[in-house]
């Protein structure tokens, strides 16, 4: 959202600048025919023809743009052609523009090319400063076009100083929200301690804090990792440097501080050094083997480190330069609260509440943040509101014409987002049951039983809103049982028949198997008896399903507590099937091949792993919704 705004403003003609007019080129654009396509190709040596010939080619406008030669070459990124074609030409000459009023400085950070950008302020040092028609400076065209390596270098190259004055002047708001979206958080930190007022400055109606509610997969609570992801991300030393400020980040006036990146003033003690060289050796050992996944979690971690840190600069600038009522205005008119609640960013409504705890008093921020949370599924966020105050209850019991606001908005389908993140119909109603329940004992029971204009309570918008998808929960319950029933069928007809036509035979007219001393019948005959009785209860558990009545309450446990026991039963048949049909063919064939053992387990094993891999997730998810749903677990802020 926010980069399509800057974009558009970026391109846009409603700007108090009027771009320069030019003079009618037509007979240039068919003399300079041959220099025009030596540009776009990078053919220096047709292009020196031409200046030899004529000079003034150097700086003809030689495009309907018009571009010159140089601006033609950098947005096609023709390196080195342009490195020769700059040494031809002054320092002023740089300084032509387009229709726009954008220079080669600004082709280039729009183009993303450090070499050209480079070699560009070696030949003129203030063409940072340059504004286009816009009052964009090059600085902000690469953070809207997402030029992170150019944003990183033309940030310390550029100065607050006129005509752009981009840290402090009428575009500040746009570079620090192209800042944002671009993900430099490193840059937005250090250029917010260096001018705070960053953090507070407004345009396009949004401000740096706003514009962070449209990265939540930048913070943390966006982020979602398995298991071993999490012990990784837990382990990982990732700090975000905010006290070494480069000295060409500062204005003229400011001297930069003398810090030592590496150990902070107050650590003095020599096992305070010790520590922090460990930290640092460790950190640069794991950049070193740390490849692929891990280095992919080690800077997320650091993005989530800079987000968070973002919002505690942010939240600091704003109680030093505002009032409480100014604060209370911030947050209303910019929606702060309500857009995190709406992303589900809990870093921004926690860090924001801890330093303005007064906001949950404004019932215009704290109720629409309340209503958005349950609206949006967004139950981290619900997690940390609840439980804080009497005036949170007194928010939950609300009422309008139509009833309770707040059980009408969990009495709603979710969002298509939310909705589709739960694996299949079946479970995607278990939890919206599991919501709507939830809300519903967190609401007097007097609230629960109010009746619309229509004399329907609560409880029939639910019925109503999920009727489309409690038929789609039947529907793939049903098809799911008729499916593992067919296989557990099979399981248990194979199982029962080999418990009587055992491996080897049995001993002429006294029916005992002829391997029954051997230890490993004693494994097949455990095992196809764990497969027959397995198998058993499965068909009952997928049988008891198909002849269910499907109601809504049933989704809430016992239908899934059925699958569960049904999965579990199938998964446990045909584990052990496999291990008697190893036990079998070892016993066949082991006199003969001694090896075949290792061979037998290693096949066996395939496709029980192959159902573990398929199954076991939807499995172990199952549980989880089940036996520990995660919503309404009360967090404290203070």
């Amino acid at each position: 959202m926010v980069a399509h705004r800057l974009r558009k403003a970026y391109s846009g003609r409603d700007s108090d600048h009027s771009p320069p007019s030019y003079p009618d080129n037509g007979d240039d654009l068919r003399r300079y025919q041959d220099l025009y396509k030596a540009a776009l190709a990078g053919d220096w040596e047709t292009a020196e023809g031409t200046f030899k010939s004529d000079p003034d080619a150097k700086t003809a406008r030689i495009s309907l743009g018009p571009e010159t030669a140089l601006l033609l070459a950098i947005s096609m990124g023709r390196t080195q052609f342009i490195k020769k074609l700059v040494q031809r030409l002054s320092p002023e000459d740089l300084e032509m523009t387009d229709s726009n009023g954008q220079t080669a400085l600004h082709f280039a950070a729009m183009y993303g090319s450090l070499d050209v950008v480079k070699t560009l302020i070696d030949r003129h040092r203030t063409l940072t400063q340059i504004i286009n028609a816009e009052g964009f400076t090059a600085l902000h065209t690469a953070a809207i076009f997402n030029r992170k390596e150019v944003t990183q270098y033309l940030t310390l190259k550029t100065t607050d100083d006129h005509p752009g004055c981009p840290f402090t002047g009428p575009k500040a708001g746009s570079l620090i929200q192209a800042l944002v979206w671009s993900g430099s958080y490193d840059i937005c930190i250090r250029l917010s301690k260096i001018y705070p007022d960053l953090a507070l400055t407004n345009e396009l109606g949004l401000g740096m804090l706003e514009a962070l509610t449209d990265k939540h997969s930048d913070f943390k609570s966006g982020c979602k990792l398995n298991f071993w992801q999490r012990c990784i991300y837990h382990l990982l030393p990732v700090e975000v440097e905010h006290d070494h400020t480069p000295r060409c980040l500062l204005s003229n006036d400011v001297e930069a501080p003398q810090v030592n990146p590496q150990i902070p003033p107050t650590s003095t003690t020599y096992w305070t050094r010790v520590r922090q060289w460990s930290i640092k050796t460790a950190g640069k050992a794991q950049d070193y083997f740390a490849f692929g996944a891990i280095k992919c979690i080690k800077d997320e971690k650091y993005k989530h480190k800079c987000t968070q840190k973002l919002v505690e600069v942010t939240c600091k600038v704003i109680a030093d330069r505002l009032t409480p009522r100014e604060i209370n205005q911030f947050f209303a008119s910019q929606n702060i609260l309500r857009r995190a609640a709406m992303s589900g960013i809990v870093e921004i409504i926690s860090i924001c509440l801890e330093n303005f705890p007064y906001l949950i008093w404004v019932k215009s921020t704290f109720a629409a943040t309340l209503q958005s949370a349950v609206a949006l599924r967004q139950e981290k966020v619900l997690n940390l509101m609840l439980e804080q105050s009497a005036f949170t209850k007194a928010l939950s019991n609300e009422k309008d014409g139509c009833g309770p606001k707040i059980l009408r908005s969990a009495a709603k389908l979710s969002p298509y987002p939310e909705l589709s993140s739960v694996s299949c119909p079946a479970l995607q109603m278990q939890r919206e049951l599991q919501w709507f329940k939830a809300v519903e004992e967190f609401v007097h029971p007097q609230v629960r039983e109010h009746k619309d204009k229509g004399g329907r309570i609560v409880g029939e918008l639910f019925t109503r809103k999920h009727r489309r998808l409690l038929r789609d929960a039947e529907k793939w319950m049903k098809d799911t049982s008729s499916s593992c029933m067919v296989v557990s069928t099979l399981i248990a007809t194979v199982v029962f028949a080999a418990a009587f036509t055992v491996p080897g035979g049995n001993v002429d007219g006294k029916g005992i198997p002829l391997f029954l001393n051997e230890r490993v019948f004693m494994l097949f005959a455990v095992s196809d008896a764990l497969a027959l009785f397995s198998s058993t209860t499965s068909i009952l558990m997928f049988l008891s399903i198909l002849t269910a009545r499907f109601a809504e309450e049933d989704f809430l446990r016992a239908l899934p507590k059925r699958l569960i026991l049904g999965f579990t039963s199938l998964f446990l048949a045909l584990a052990t099937m496999m291990v008697a049909f190893g036990a079998t063919l070892y016993m066949v064939v082991s006199e003969r091949f001694k090896w075949i053992l290792f061979p037998i387990t290693a096949l066996t094993a395939i496709p029980v792993a192959l159902f573990a891999m398929l199954q076991l997730p939807l499995l172990i998810f199952m549980v989880q919704s089940t036996y520990f749903p995660r919503i309404f677990h009360p967090k404290k802020i203070w």
